[in-house]
């Protein structure tokens, strides 16, 4: 069973990010969105299940990627140098979107989940940053 509800982590982000930047995200179950204003209102959605706290940030829209293959090699070739996330590519809204992600135990604690969002945050911007060469444009969701 999770260490976790959605409330009692609602909460808990709230006193580390402000009341104002977190929320919990009324069209998904069990999920919270953190928004990060020093880091240009960069979002970081929570997923709280019994078996994980899935960590999330879009990176880029797959539309916005000239080489899709050079694209994909990249990442693979950046993941592991990428401490404590992952880069993945997924559906939203609809669309292929590139995320950064990074999963917790439901037991982790307040302190080990705000680390993994300040990581993620952190490696999402280090990840776009070194990725703008394969993008159609400099404009990236993270």
């Amino acid at each position: 069973m999770s260490r976790w509800t959605t409330q009692e982590l609602c909460t808990s982000l709230s006193a580390a990010f402000g009341a104002d930047n977190v929320e919990e995200i009324p069209s998904a179950d069990e999920a919270i969105q953190v928004v990060l204003p020093d880091l240009g209102d960069l979002g970081i959605t929570i997923a709280v299940t019994d078996r994980q706290l899935f960590v999330s940030t879009p990176l880029v829209e797959a539309e916005q990627v000239r080489d899709r293959a050079a694209f994909n090699e990249a990442c693979m070739r950046l993941n592991p140098i990428n401490p404590l996330s992952n880069l993945g590519l997924t559906t939203i809204n609809g669309r292929d979107t590139y995320i950064v992600f990074g999963e917790l135990s439901p037991d982790a604690t307040a302190d080990q989940l705000e680390l993994e969002i300040h990581t993620l945050a952190d490696n999402a911007l280090d990840a776009i940053e070194a990725l703008k060469p394969y993008l159609t444009s400099s404009e990236a969701t993270a």
